[in-house]
């Protein structure tokens, strides 16, 4: 009986043991930019608990994960589910015919700012606006990447994050901020004092707005994330693009505050822009075991649009967050 109890304890242990050393997070060093501004060289990402167990669960749209690749492990974002067609249509992704729509938070994560080219990074503001950029040309370049020659992209799906101080607001007298989207004019009113966040622009095809409060010792420069912090997951508008649509220009974008309100920082994003992959192809249609991967700077990324559609057995373990 004794060396039962012992046989039995010792078992416990390495079950244990064993248990702790599945549920051990891992951790992975970045290397290339295929996957900015989220993930940079340098930078650490985790897995969550038990990331073994990530290859028994199916893999959601927008998930990041660490795949088995040609040469090696990689990262890169699920985009196409099995059995889903896949087309890439304007730069925007199209899931069974229909373009998938980002929320905020998705778009803090992918989007990019847009740097000024003016020599002093202050392009002068239109009347009557604190803060204002013309209809025009948006590329996909990207001042992380700093890599080989290539020929750039128009990106049409752009828009204005800011950050305003309001200093006296209530539901009885709000603070007005008016924000131009293209041709559209649209009043936000403001009814709470402190710090907040304004967002509105073109993306997915959609016009989109949303307000919400950052906390008082947050950051106030947006450059990684593209949008204030404490991003929600949903727009307060989400409306189809009015009026025709004017090719591969970026709308023009402005705002207006009051005076009692403080533009503490304002800048453009702009939306991932996908293109076509190997011999232009634009579309696939997955198997029942197959997923579409890419990443989210298409430009530097190697990725399904090269190899075609790979097996969800490839994918290793889902990239929880980043650490540093």
């Amino acid at each position: 009986m004794g060396s039962r109890r012992r046989l039995t304890a010792a078992l416990a242990v390495v079950g244990v043991a064993a248990a702790g050393w599945l549920g051990v997070p891992r951790r992975f060093e970045v290397e290339g930019v295929s996957m900015g501004p989220s993930l940079l060289p340098g930078d650490v990402v985790h897995t969550g608990l038990f990331p073994e167990f990530d290859r028994l669960r199916r893999p959601r749209r927008f998930e990041r994960w660490v795949l088995a690749a040609a040469d090696g492990l990689a990262i890169k974002r699920v985009v196409g589910l099995p059995g889903e067609q896949i087309a890439i249509m304007g730069g925007d992704l199209a899931i069974d015919g229909s373009v998938v729509r980002k929320g905020p938070r998705l778009l803090a994560e992918m989007g990019s700012v847009v740097a000024d080219t003016d020599p002093d990074g202050t392009p002068p503001s239109e009347p009557g606006w604190a803060w204002s950029r013309p209809s025009g040309d948006v590329l996909d370049d990207a001042a992380f990447d700093a890599g080989g020659s290539r020929v750039l992209a128009a990106v049409r799906d752009v828009g204005l994050a800011a950050i305003v101080d309001v200093r006296d607001a209530t539901a009885t007298t709000p603070e007005p901020v008016r924000l131009r989207v293209g041709d559209t004019t649209i009043t936000v009113p403001l009814v709470e004092p402190g710090r907040r966040a304004v967002v509105a622009g073109r993306l997915d095809g959609r016009l989109v707005v949303a307000t919400w409060r950052v906390p008082p010792d947050a950051r106030t420069t947006m450059s990684r994330p593209c949008l204030p912090p404490a991003t929600p997951d949903a727009w307060q508008t989400s409306d189809p693009w009015p009026g025709p649509d004017d090719g591969d220009a970026a709308p023009a974008l402005a705002i207006a505050i009051s005076a009692r309100t403080t533009l503490a920082d304002v800048v453009r994003w702009r939306d991932v822009s996908w293109r076509p992959g190997a011999a232009d192809r634009v579309s696939w249609m997955l198997a029942a075991d197959e997923i579409l991967v890419l990443g989210d700077h298409p430009a530097a990324s190697i990725d399904c649009r090269h190899w075609g559609p790979i097996k969800v057995s490839a994918l290793r373990a889902r990239v929880a967050a980043r650490s540093r």
